[in-house]
């Protein structure tokens, strides 16, 4: 759901000077995320913020307009999901779509700047990055914004934008992606081998070997090839990444895109049970979006406390 994108960087991986719309566009997204953490804070539900609201305030600090966004990404507790949908209704943040995946929904937001509040980092049965644990790893700022936010360990930064690289079926328009893995390593100085040894702790092994591959045939940072040597030798691993980087190829764009990142899973077993698991909840949400519920062309069942439907999702996707 998720369309936040860095802004445009030349092969050095600088940023282009950015322009008064881009200020302006930071300076939204900033106060955006500052009403959403203010108003959940009066209902005492932690917010996290992710992605590109991340880097913004962290990675970008002395300049956030580098780094453009179209939504502002955040997490809060799996049991919380729900109220915080509920208060942000009441504050004036509006239904707008549902993700296939039952892990986010998207708010428009009072200052033009939608939401996407997440209950998971990955949908369910990818990786092992819990929210709990997210939460428990990360600290609790008050300087930033001057409102309570939870910042993450930036090792599970560095893991979500290396799963979401996988997950998102980024194709040949990855450079961003890039550059934002190879910012937040330099802004914490992340050494490779805790970075290998978290991906790998977090079930992120095999997509961790695909896209550290990539960015060492792709990019000049030494940071790639420094992490996929510290990866734990594994044959296998090494034959499904070698798989999968011609799939990603060939099925770029199409019905079958999602397959490889399926196959980058913590194991084939379970990239199994993830791709069956969302072609159900693919099919479900195609169902329910055509027949009730549309604003906009898009379906929002999150927002109807009654929906038996979202309810049982989050049941389950909790559970799994």
């Amino acid at each position: 759901m998720s369309g936040d994108r860095s802004a445009s960087r030349n092969d050095a991986g600088d940023a282009k000077r950015p322009g008064p719309r881009a200020f302006a566009a930071a300076v939204i997204a900033r106060e955006t995320l500052k009403d959403v953490a203010r108003e959940l804070g009066r209902a005492e539900i932690p917010v996290m913020v992710l992605k590109g609201a991340l880097l913004q305030l962290e990675v970008y600090a002395s300049d956030p307009a580098q780094r453009t966004l179209t939504d502002v990404d955040v997490l809060v507790p799996e049991p919380c999901f729900f109220a915080a949908l509920a208060h942000l209704g009441g504050c004036g943040f509006r239904p707008r779509s549902a993700g296939p995946s039952w892990i986010e929904a998207a708010l428009d937001g009072p200052r033009g700047l939608p939401v996407d509040l997440h209950r998971r980092l990955f949908c369910p049965l990818r990786y092992g990055l819990t929210t709990h644990a997210v939460f428990q790893r990360a600290r609790c700022d008050h300087r930033a914004l001057g409102v309570s936010i939870w910042l993450p360990d930036p090792l599970d930064t560095a893991a979500h934008l290396i799963g979401k690289l996988v997950t998102d079926h980024v194709g040949s328009d990855a450079g961003d992606r890039f550059a934002d893995l190879e910012a937040l390593a330099r802004h914490h100085r992340l050494a490779p081998d805790a970075l290998a040894k978290h991906l790998s702790h977090n079930g992120l092994s095999r997509a961790a070997r695909h896209v550290l591959g990539r960015g060492e045939r792709e990019r000049d940072d030494p940071l790639y090839a420094a992490a996929l040597r510290r990866l734990p030798a594994s044959p296998v691993d090494a034959a499904v990444a070698a798989l999968v980087g011609p799939l990603c190829g060939a099925f770029e764009r199409g019905p079958l895109a999602a397959l490889p990142a399926h196959l980058l899973n913590t194991s084939l077993p379970r990239g199994a049970a993830s791709f069956s698991l969302a072609a159900l909840y693919a099919l479900e949400h195609a169902r329910l979006r055509r027949g009730r519920g549309r604003r906009g062309g898009q379906w929002a069942p999150f927002f109807v406390p009654s929906n038996a439907s979202a309810r049982r999702r989050a049941s389950s996707a909790r559970a799994l």
